[in-house]
Order: structure tokens, then C-alpha cells, then sequence
């Protein structure tokens, strides 16, 4: 059997070989020298082992990488993201408009080619519902499968895509809270069988469906991921939950949905301060909040600025943060 080193949070650990089969069907328990994190290596029927993930540590990176729309683009995009310094990579496991096996092919060639582990990695895919799935396309999942069986067909669809899932997040509530919770129910057994770390859900802008699921779930929501824009009132509402409840808020279309804040006084004078970009600074902001921004730049320049962001939310003063927050103070009530 051929050592190899795996990198945890970027830092490379030994591993010592706990166990071993010369079967194709072989587990090896895998152990972290100088920690107590451990991980093992499971077969599945494509030719890359899968990690997963029993105890480690639950750490995020401070921003993602986000694919979605990259198309052909996606494997040479996420390629040079991770080498520029980027931690963690959020796609899903739909066609309509995300390439996760790009994104599995880009994690191979960082490992070969720049020992750039995946276990130094923070990766999350999304299970999408029929509803958001376009039947022209192939689907990870058999449209006339029952519910249960299309999570179970997508995750493992993901997991030889990926090669490791440390977070699952539903793309959006379904119709129902008891469809949602069907589902959820199928992610809380691929978290009990070891193959996923966290869960959690996108595009869900009500209060009452996050509370429910909440409450209902045996493994809790982790990751809420949501469109950052003025006609949800900026989730204040949501943004107090998690931060109530341990879960962390993702924002996506940060950029895109607030030119007018990006130009706003308070967010131009630290720029100005810091020497830095307008989405720098928001992006900084967010961080200073504990929320995790999604970047789904194509620009390298760009991909370096917003890796500076993390360093900036640091030298935020409580006077920029507080003017900058009372730009996503709003009193109207809009619905997305």
C-alpha cells in the first residue's frame, strides 16, 4: 500500500495505516498524528476512494469558493481558486447549473499534481428537488424515484463526484414541511452512517420552515444559505435565528444585489481607510458578523482581493461596522 500525506486546514499530518484488506471492498482506518481528528477511506464503486469525515473538527473557512454557472470552466476555475488560497467549494449536484463532476476532477488534479489534499478541504454539494432539476439534462437521481430514494441516489451520486461531502445542504424547502422533512430525515441518515459532517438548507426565506426544521431535526441545521438582497429585508430576522442557534448564514449575490450599498458612504470611507475595495469591505463586513460570503468570481485579481477579506473584518472598527450594519437595517417586508 502506497503512503500519502492528507492535509488538515492546510497543515500536512502523517498517517499511520490502523488497518488494512487487500480487497477491493477494504476499509482503512486512518488517524491523524498530533490530533485527535480521524478519517476514514471508503470504497465505493468508482476508482477514488471516498473520505469521510468521523471526528474532526468543525472548521470553516471564513469564505467559499461558489461554482455555480461555471459550465466547462468549472474544473480549471476551481483549480485555480484552491491554489490561490481559497478553503472551502459549495456546488450541488444539479446540471441545470452547476458541473460537480468538474468540480471532482479539479480536486483530483489538485491532489496529484499539487498535493493539495481533500482533506485540507472544506467541500459542500447540495441535493436538489425534482422541481429545480431540468429533466432535458441528466439528473443524479431517477425523476420517477420516490423521494427518499433520490436523496440517497444524489448523495451518492456526490460522493463519487467529490470523493467527500462535509456539508449537504437542500437547495430549497420543498412544497411541504413534511416533504422537507422526509428528505432531511434521509440526510440525518447519511450523517449517521458517516459519509457527511453537516447539513444544511438554501434558499429558505421563512422564518417558520427554518424554526420547523429546526425543532424536527435529530441533526441540526448547520448552513443557511441565502440570496443577500433588499427584497428579503436582508434575512434580518433568519440572521438573528442563526446566530441564536449555531447555524452559520451564507450569503450569495452579495455583489450583484447591492451596487447602491457598495457606493454608500460608510462602506467607500473604510475602503478608502484600509486601502481596499468597496466588495472587500462588505465582504469583510459579513465576516465581522460571523456570516460566510460565497465568491463565484472568474477574475484572479478579483480572487485575490476577496481572500484579503478575512485579514480586513479584523481591522473593521466598532464605528465602520456599526454605520456599515445600518445599511441592511430595513423596515419594509418584501418576499423574494
Amino acid at each position: 500500500i502506497r503512503s500519502r500525506y492528507l492535509g488538515l486546514r492546510g497543515r500536512p499530518f502523517a498517517l499511520i495505516i490502523s488497518g488494512c484488506c487487500l480487497t477491493t471492498s477494504c476499509v482503512f482506518g486512518l488517524k491523524f498524528m498530533g490530533g485527535q481528528e480521524s478519517v476514514s477511506l471508503l470504497n465505493t464503486s468508482s476508482n477514488n476512494p471516498v473520505l469521510r469525515s468521523n471526528d474532526r473538527k468543525n472548521v470553516w473557512p471564513p469564505l467559499m469558493y461558489g461554482t455555480a454557472w461555471k459550465k466547462e470552466k468549472t474544473k480549471e476555475l476551481v483549480v485555480t481558486a484552491i491554489k490561490e488560497g481559497f478553503e472551502g467549494i459549495d456546488v450541488a449536484n444539479q446540471p441545470k447549473h452547476y458541473r460537480e463532476d468538474l468540480v471532482g476532477d479539479a480536486l483530483h488534479e489538485l491532489e496529484q499534481n499539487f498535493h493539495i489534499s481533500l482533506s485540507s478541504l472544506w467541500i459542500q454539494t447540495k441535493f436538489t428537488p425534482i422541481a429545480g432539476q431540468d429533466r432535458s439534462k441528466p439528473m443524479p437521481y431517477k425523476a420517477d424515484s420516490k423521494l427518499e430514494d433520490q436523496v440517497d441516489e444524489s448523495i451518492q451520486s456526490s460522493l463519487r463526484n467529490l470523493g467527500k461531502i462535509d456539508c449537504l445542504v437542500l437547495h430549497s424547502p420543498l412544497r411541504t414541511i413534511k416533504d422537507t422533512i422526509r428528505v432531511w430525515r434521509r440526510f440525518e441518515a447519511a450523517v449517521d452512517r458517516g459519509e457527511i459532517i453537516q447539513l444544511g438548507i438554501s434558499n429558505c426565506y421563512s422564518l417558520d420552515i427554518l424554526s420547523a426544521l429546526y425543532d424536527a431535526a435529530k441533526h441540526k441545521p448547520k448552513v443557511l444559505q441565502n440570496r443577500f438582497y433588499r427584497d428579503s429585508n436582508y434575512d434580518q430576522d433568519l440572521r438573528s435565528f442563526c446566530s441564536q442557534h449555531d447555524i452559520i448564514y451564507q450569503t450569495f449575490w452579495t455583489l450583484t444585489a447591492n451596487g447602491d450599498k457598495l457606493r454608500a458612504d460608510p462602506i467607500r470611507q473604510a475602503a478608502t481607510r484600509l486601502e481596499a475595495t468597496p466588495p472587500q469591505i462588505l465582504f469583510a463586513w459579513l465576516i465581522k458578523q460571523g456570516h460566510q460570503p460565497l465568491t463565484g468570481t472568474t477574475d484572479l485579481t478579483h480572487m485575490r482581493q476577496d481572500l484579503k477579506a478575512p485579514d480586513l473584518a479584523e481591522h473593521l472598527t466598532p464605528e465602520e461596522e456599526s454605520s456599515i450594519s445600518s445599511l441592511f437595517i430595513t423596515t419594509s417586508h418584501h418576499h423574494p
